[in-house]
């Protein structure tokens, strides 16, 4: 195979599997092989093994407007070296380290010799969820390969060479503990100077947020009735979810929905009608429950429960 055939067929390879982007070769390099080998994971989320060869990746802005994909992408380098330039940042990546990038913003990734990359893919709203507020490129870049960076890198290894050894429920939990991990290791490394929100908005918040947790399984709460318990308007109300990247009620109902699926595989509730526990937890409609669990976590309540008891 010629290697603008090679090129080619990287290029829809990675179109495929990342996002947009132009491939272009080495001068001087001859570009032999790339394989990606991709592992869908629940809740959205997707796993990627790359094998390359020298060769220069570029992510455009028209390639942004085109596909309007801004998912994150958790990334350690196995082994080789590449070079990656995003938004003002430019970093070496040598085996071992751990960095996070964006489809939002353009790149470019020079593979300066033969590599194997990880990725895991994170939809743009499951990681905006656990994060502080911030302009993306303060994010972005090297993560402490250290402390919790260094666990977080570690449990990025095990979702990808583990997840097809485990079952849905276990696969589910080992990515929620990485996102989790992820999100706390990032908003550990965020400046004061990066958070849009004002700081005198971050008490108010937490009250907020202790405010829902006491609250969110009353089937009738609504924005009107947090911003009253609060002593806000329900306009500042949604004005301070919207500089957080969110929404009231999708706040709440992640929070239902995490509840729900912890209360799905507790053995000690495995007499209760899923109907039950839906309305337990502050869902007042068990069909609209069944297929918001569905969207979110990628598998259905009664199939979680199944599998679960299949393993239990």
């Amino acid at each position: 195979m010629s290697n603008d055939n090679k090129l080619d067929k990287l290029k829809e390879s990675v179109t495929n599997t990342l996002v947009g982007v132009d491939t272009q070769e080495l001068s001087g390099v001859d570009f032999g092989e790339f394989s990606c080998k991709e592992i869908e994971l629940p809740g959205g989320l997707s796993v990627l093994d790359i094998h390359i060869d020298p060769v220069i990746i570029k992510r455009h802005p028209n390639h942004i407007v085109e596909d309007d994909n801004h998912d994150y992408f958790l990334t350690t380098l196995l082994e080789g070296r590449a070079s990656i330039q995003q938004a003002d940042k430019v970093y070496i990546m040598n085996p071992g380290d751990l960095a996070l990038m964006t489809g939002g913003l353009p790149y470019t990734i020079e593979y300066e010799v033969t590599s194997r990359r990880l990725i895991v893919r994170i939809p743009y709203e499951v990681f905006k969820q656990r994060l502080t507020n911030c302009e993306e490129k303060a994010i972005i870049g090297h993560l402490p390969n250290q402390g919790l960076g260094r666990v977080v890198n570690d449990l990025l290894k095990s979702v990808a060479f583990e997840a097809e050894r485990l079952n849905v429920t276990e696969q589910f939990t080992l990515t929620q503990s990485l996102l989790e991990l992820t999100g706390a290791l990032t908003r550990a490394i965020i400046k004061p100077d990066d958070v849009k929100t004002e700081p005198r908005h971050t008490d108010l918040l937490n009250r907020i947020f202790s405010y829902i947790e006491e609250h969110f399984m009353d089937s009738d709460l609504t924005p009107e009735k947090i911003a009253k318990g609060n002593g806000i308007s329900t306009r500042y109300l949604h004005s301070l979810f919207r500089e957080s990247g969110t929404t009231v009620l999708k706040w709440v109902w992640e929070r239902r929905l995490k509840a729900a699926r912890k209360d799905l595989l507790d053995p000690a509730q495995a007499r209760s009608r899923i109907s039950e526990i839906a309305f337990h937890r502050g869902f007042n409609d068990s069909a609209h429950f069944s297929r918001s669990f569905r969207n979110r976590f990628g598998i259905s309540p009664t199939q979680l429960r199944t599998r679960a008891a299949k393993t239990a």
